[in-house]
């Protein structure tokens, strides 16, 4: 059984890095704090469920992930949009952060600039999976698990990737974004 005091340091921990995922997701950053919530509501009221996880930080992924294709489809419910595919998935954005003291510098800039350019060349899915395995630092398991594909699949996605990157953008910028 955990305590309150380890579901308070837990969301300290990742709170952050969730927001990021959600709206990288393409939710609304509110109805991201809320799926946030009602994932820390649900282990606060299961007091167990955490005892039997192995990588907290994915299981916490995989059930915002989760929550928000939930909320997703019970407002299409709502609002009456049953001809909408209930596999319909956002696409992932990715929006590259950089601390404010460096966007000044024409340099980061230029950075940024090319970041998104060679992030925007790629597919959602490819998006994703790039965010996944070298901001969030997956492996193909767990991430296989968390977009429903299997492992070959995975890596195949992730090679693929990378591959048209090195075609458009050269060896050096692909070493740019991964690190």
């Amino acid at each position: 059984m955990k305590t309150s005091s380890y579901l308070t340091n837990l969301y300290i921990l990742y709170v952050n890095d969730l927001f990021t995922y959600g709206t990288y997701l393409g939710f609304e950053k509110e109805v991201v704090k809320d799926a946030i919530h009602d994932v820390f509501v649900n282990i606060s009221a299961k007091n167990q469920i955490l005892d039997e996880v192995s990588n907290i930080k994915f299981y916490l992924f995989r059930s915002l992930k989760n929550r928000l294709y939930d909320i997703q489809r019970g407002n299409k419910n709502q609002i009456g949009l049953e001809g909408i595919a209930a596999e319909e998935v956002k696409p992932f954005q990715i929006n590259v952060n950089i601390e404010d003291q460096y966007i000044e510098e024409e340099e980061r800039r230029e950075i940024k600039k090319e970041i998104e350019e060679m992030l925007n060349s790629l597919t959602d899915k490819q998006r994703e999976i790039i965010y996944l395995k070298y901001v969030q630092e997956y492996d193909y398991k767990q991430i296989s698990e968390l977009l429903d594909i299997n492992i070959h699949s995975c890596r195949k996605l992730v090679s693929k990737a990378l591959s048209n990157l090195r075609k458009k953008y050269g060896v050096i910028s692909i070493l740019l974004l991964i690190n």
